[in-house]
């Protein structure tokens, strides 16, 4: 079979208008994951490889989920790898102890309120449960004897808990910074992009298991977000306005 010059030709075009289709997707698909979407309170921003998200409702009625990492885009998946959070984390700080047989645990917030209704736990050195005790008006608690004692956490639907080694003869004041931090854990998004400027997302997962097959697992995850009637979240692009310097 021969070719002529025309047949040759027009095959050269086609192939030639299919790369530049497929090239002109794939820019479209990095200009739609660069930015900030917003809604309300909630927000994801894109820059380079980067990724930081606050998003709010997954985990429970009030409370955000924030982290900030690597990502990266596969099908209608993504995937954020968190890494160390760079904001406002829970902290605790020490002072020494009128007694040596008692423990006092006192819980505020960043602006130094006392905060009631935070879950501490102490623990031995297997790890396992001495006590757990929920603050009071006061914010505080009181855990007695404590020559078992190892560590000691706090949580609470709505902030960052924070677990930290005991040391005897000191009390211990944790500051406590809102929302639900993950670190070091990879969250899994079903992503869905509804225009140029419109996105949603619906948190699968916030621990994903690279470890298993992904597509079972993410059929798995899907099908219990349905049965949970997890909604999704919609997000718009916002512009940042470029102010020149004089």
């Amino acid at each position: 079979m021969f070719f002529t010059t025309d047949d040759t030709s027009t095959g050269m075009k086609k192939i030639l208008l299919l790369v530049g289709i497929l090239l002109s997707g794939i820019s479209l698909l990095a200009q739609q994951v660069e930015g900030t979407y917003k809604s309300d309170v909630d927000s994801i921003a894109f820059s380079n490889d980067r990724v930081i998200f606050r998003i709010s409702g997954f985990g429970g009625l009030s409370s955000a989920q924030i982290g900030e990492g690597t990502y990266e885009l596969s099908g209608d998946y993504l995937f954020i790898h968190t890494s160390d959070y760079s904001g406002q984390k829970s902290t605790v700080e020490l002072w020494d102890a009128t007694t040596t047989d008692t423990c006092v645990v006192h819980t505020v917030s960043l602006q130094n309120f006392s905060v009631q209704g935070i879950l501490v736990e102490s623990h031995n050195k297997s790890g396992k449960l001495i006590s757990g005790k929920v603050t009071g008006n006061d914010g505080k608690v009181f855990f007695t004897p404590c020559d078992k004692i190892i560590s000691i956490s706090a949580t609470s639907l709505g902030y960052n808990a924070i677990s930290f080694d005991y040391t005897p003869g000191k009390n211990y004041r944790i500051r406590l910074a809102e929302n639900d931090i993950i670190e070091n854990r990879t969250v899994a998004f079903k992503i869905n992009f509804i225009d140029e400027e419109t996105l949603s997302l619906l948190m699968l997962t916030d621990n994903f298991d690279t470890n298993k097959k992904r597509d079972n697992e993410l059929l798995k995850l899907e099908k219990r977000a349905q049965k949970t009637n997890k909604l999704d979240k919609r997000l718009k692009k916002v512009y940042i306005p470029y102010n020149r310097k004089n």
